[in-house]
């Protein structure tokens, strides 16, 4: 297959929840010399992105929404050792994320990510529990305008405080916009706990952290 097709072919393989195509043709698309990116780009993000919108339509579940993101992992794993440094620059931002210290679920995340990736976004997951001082780390060593706490209990979300906390000792805070991601959380009550917004949807989230770049190469 060509350029085209190919790239075409991987978004189809996203919307048609086909993993072991998605790794496939991945793997094709290196090796008649595609650049990562743009498998990333032009690929595998654009069937998310279909997905995403079928999903705001109540075309498709989370379910269905879970195992597209499989698809999208699977040929995430096959590209991402061929991401160039200088690919950094042609995304919209850099996010570090992370489920917050006392919560172990990461379901929310691994479906937020592969969205804000096909946003334009580059995404660093830290994982699941993170704690605070591993959010200062990963701030100092990726440079990120945004940091993405996973909140999906209320106990847990109250830890926001401490987190922005530790993060303002270390010089960060105003490096860096905080979102809040989870059931348990509003934009007001991130906002009263030192973050900057919040949201329970990722398409939603993209808006915001567009936004919340923009307010950060302003200030």
């Amino acid at each position: 297959m060509e350029k085209g097709e190919i790239l075409r072919a991987l978004a189809d393989a996203v919307q048609k929840l086909d993993v072991a195509a998605g790794e496939r043709l991945a793997k094709e698309a290196l090796h008649v010399g595609i650049p990562a990116y743009e498998i990333i780009a032009d690929g595998l993000s654009k069937g998310m992105q279909v997905i995403g919108e079928k999903f705001k339509c109540a075309e498709v579940y989370l379910p269905e929404v879970l195992v597209a993101c499989d698809v999208y992992y699977a040929g995430l794993e096959v590209v991402r050792p061929h991401i160039k440094p200088s690919d950094r620059d042609r995304f919209e931002g850099t996010m570090v994320i992370g489920t917050i210290h006392g919560d172990v679920h990461t379901v929310g995340k691994d479906v937020a990510i592969p969205v804000f990736e096909a946003a334009g976004f580059h995404v660093i997951d830290l994982g699941a529990p993170v704690a605070d001082e591993r959010f200062v780390e990963a701030i100092k060593a990726h440079r990120p305008q945004l940091v993405g706490l996973g909140t999906y209990m209320t106990a847990t979300f109250m830890h926001t405080k401490e987190t922005v906390r530790k993060i303002t000792e270390a010089g960060l805070r105003d490096k860096v916009k905080i979102i809040c991601g989870g059931p348990s959380v509003t934009p007001e009550a991130a906002r009263r706990l030192g973050a900057d917004d919040a949201s329970d949807n990722a398409w939603e989230a993209v808006e915001k952290m567009r936004k919340l770049v923009t307010e950060l190469s302003e200030a």
